[in-house]
């Protein structure tokens, strides 16, 4: 499925080729905190009932929430949470610092959004819907602009949307309360975190045959 090949696990991060991609103008208005309390710690991925296959690779965030590592590799990741009347939203900021940005010449910028849920030991990241993003736009429902990319030589055969939903802070907020539909239903990713005793504890040694 594309998701797995376009949120890079280690990273948290949204690629920008060859995926859906929906870029909201501004944040929605709301608290803001780029290191939240629960992030910190090991988290397993979880499958989703319609994954093929369970993700593999357990990720380790840092204490300042500014590195994760798996596999023995560590990267800088950088997030911001959004809490808002609507929920909570987390901006995924890519590896250069800018502004994401769509369109000929790049001149649409904004922050490319999951919606977030935790409960517990739990996180919940959620894609937008591009496909009615893009109808939205289309009817008028949704002030922005949507083209379809040139998808040519890319490894997927499922409809590609990039998408710019426009306004200030006060407007996208009011998006997101009116439209939930602006996000899918089912989750992108389920991170679960994994007990300190079981990431601490060590393989059992083979019992040894007697003489």
């Amino acid at each position: 499925m594309h998701r797995t090949a376009c949120l890079a696990l280690l990273l948290l991060s949204l690629c920008l080729g060859g995926c859906s991609t929906t870029v909201f103008q501004s944040l929605p208005t709301g608290t803001t905190t780029d290191c939240d309390p629960a992030w910190p710690g090991r988290w397993e991925p979880v499958a989703s009932a319609d994954d093929d296959m369970k993700p593999q690779g357990i990720v380790e965030i840092a204490a300042d929430c500014r590195s994760a590592t798996t596999k023995g590799e560590r990267k800088p990741i950088r997030l911001t949470l959004v809490d808002t009347r609507a929920g909570q939203y987390l901006q995924l900021h890519n590896d250069s610092g800018k502004p994401d940005c769509i369109g000929p010449g790049n001149t649409r910028c904004g922050a490319a959004l999951l919606r977030y849920e935790r409960d517990g030991d739990t996180m919940r990241l959620y894609d937008p819907d591009h496909a009615w993003i893009a109808a939205a736009i289309k009817a008028k429902k949704i002030d922005g602009y949507t083209v379809r990319p040139d998808t040519k030589g890319l490894k997927t055969k499922e409809p590609t949307y990039n998408n710019f939903i426009a306004g200030d802070g006060k407007r996208i907020a009011r998006l997101l309360r009116k439209y939930p539909e602006l996000f899918v239903r089912e989750p992108l990713m389920v991170l679960r975190r994994v007990p300190v005793d079981a990431a601490s504890a060590e393989p059992a040694a083979p019992a040894s045959e007697g003489n």
